[in-house]
């Protein structure tokens, strides 16, 4: 497809630790609130949490809420270095040598104030670049930071794809991160769920919350995995959606999502349809670049996966993955 581009490289990171439960307490009320909207919104009973920089010496009910920052700005440059570091030696210096694009992601926007940041420095990491990822890249032409919430990561992917395509860079580095903050995860189910009107009968399993750094290499230069980015669908484009995203799509193997499927979806679709977030956990904005590792790991050469993110507010953005046949003595 002359609008595909490819996924060089990408590494991610995510904590190693173990999963926390949250509590809602009195001295939290808005928070607690909201954590008793989003449950009702989404039919589920408690919230996990696996977050860079829990310390158990915390008291366990600030555990998840206020951990330590510096481990998740560390993560986002280890992703960053692992990334760069699997390229080869000739396609490394190509890449640092050439005009290169940089594209900073993550889901919140201007975040610092919800962590105990004393450095400007840091603040400045989080809400606008990572001028430390900029060097390592020697970045020399365009970066930016992009945010929008769950389809960050596929509005970076668009515009690296334009870039490619339009031979305007010959590489676009775009480097993702999301922080798990449980006022905004929250607010943000419980809206997703007001605007579906999705108040399911039996509550059942909790909600899986990882936090995870990305860093994801793209280029016109074959190898690696194929990508192609879709277009955006509000909520009233309805039947033309559905055509388009699963009836017409018959090279397409295997759809994954960011969440269960539509209860309205035909039985034959269903089958076919991988829960990315309950196979790895939900990352945000992230949970879309996980069908790459599903990809890698779990099917063969050629199989083409469309990947579907759904909003807030019942528009979906798609892009098709899959690893050329050819490739294979490569």
């Amino acid at each position: 497809m002359n609008d595909a581009m490819y996924l060089n490289a990408f590494a991610m990171t995510e904590p190693e630790d173990d999963f926390y439960i949250y509590s809602p307490g009195w001295l939290n009320v808005w928070e607690s609130h909201l954590y008793n909207q989003a449950l009702k919104a989404t039919a589920k009973r408690g919230w996990g949490f696996k977050r860079f920089g829990t310390s158990k010496a915390v008291y366990a009910g600030e555990m998840v809420r206020k951990p330590d920052y510096i481990h998740y700005i560390e993560a986002l440059e280890q992703a960053a270095e692992r990334a760069l570091q699997s390229l080869g030696a000739k396609e490394r210096m190509l890449l640092l040598k050439s005009r290169t694009a940089f594209i900073y992601v993550d889901a919140w926007g201007e975040s610092a104030i919800f962590e105990n940041i004393s450095s400007a420095l840091h603040t400045s990491t989080i809400d606008t670049l990572p001028k430390n990822l900029l060097k390592k890249f020697a970045i020399k032409d365009v970066s930016c930071k992009m945010r929008g919430e769950k389809l960050s990561l596929i509005a970076a992917m668009r515009s690296a794809q334009d870039y490619l395509c339009w031979n305007t860079f010959d590489f676009v580095v775009v480097c993702a991160a999301w922080r798990a903050i449980p006022l905004l995860l929250f607010s943000e189910a419980a809206l997703a769920g007001e605007a579906g009107n999705r108040r399911a009968q039996q509550v059942s399993g909790i909600h899986l919350s990882v936090e995870r750094a990305g860093c994801f290499i793209f280029s016109r230069r074959a190898g690696g995995i194929s990508v192609r980015c879709g277009n955006y669908h509000s909520w009233q484009d309805g039947a033309q959606t559905q055509r388009e995203l699963y009836e017409n799509a018959s090279d397409i193997v295997l759809f994954a999502q960011t969440g269960p499927a539509a209860k309205s979806m035909k039985a034959e679709q269903a089958v076919n349809i991988l829960d990315l977030s309950a196979i790895f956990g939900s990352s945000g904005c992230l949970t879309p670049a996980l069908s790459w590792q599903y990809l890698q790991q779990n099917v063969p050469r050629g199989t083409k996966i469309r990947t579907i993110v759904k909003d807030s507010f019942g528009g979906s953005a798609w892009f098709d993955s899959w690893i050329d046949t050819e490739k294979e003595g490569a």
